[in-house]
């Protein structure tokens, strides 16, 4: 099976969302909410009115504030990743076997095993196949019709754990 795109860099931000949407991101979030929280409640002054309002309001701008920054720092790190890749901008043909992924790309030709893939993961618009914890491949679904859709699937579950 031959599958053929071109990643935009749209497409590319919206598949680096997909890999960074883990547990361990709210869990981040919920321990800098428990620490900000903690802090609050040990330097605030009860009787002071004043000063628990605004120490409720520090911990509420200090959590927005982060939240905020991982978003715009994960775009950044997206755009810059996706412009000087000299990879991502390319046409890119996959040829799917048994054997493995054939990536032929304007650069290079590589063939990887299905062995060399660690995981995969699915969205409505995207397939992930990881070949590290921070290398993967985009294939977005759009291009694949439905019989090339599930022939991928039924490769990446017989070969992928």
């Amino acid at each position: 099976m031959n599958i053929t795109y071109k990643l935009t860099q749209d497409e590319y931000h919206k598949a680096i969302a997909l890999h960074l949407n883990r547990g361990n991101r709210l869990v981040m979030l919920a321990i800098y909410v428990a620490l900000a929280v903690v802090i609050v409640f040990l330097g605030t002054d009860f009787s002071n009115t004043r000063d628990v309002i605004t120490n409720v309001l520090a911990v509420f701008f200090s959590i927005a504030f982060y939240m905020l920054f991982v978003r715009m720092l994960s775009a950044y790190q997206a755009k810059n990743i996706y412009t000087k890749s000299p990879n991502l901008s390319h046409e890119v043909t996959l040829r799917v076997s048994g054997k493995g992924i054939k990536l032929d790309k304007k650069t290079n030709n590589a063939t990887l095993p299905w062995s060399t893939f660690s995981k995969w993961k699915q969205d409505k618009d995207f397939y992930i196949l990881y070949t590290g914890p921070r290398q993967f491949n985009v294939i977005p679904k759009h291009v694949l019709n439905e019989t090339q859709s599930k022939e991928l699937e039924t490769y990446l579950k017989k070969y992928i754990s």
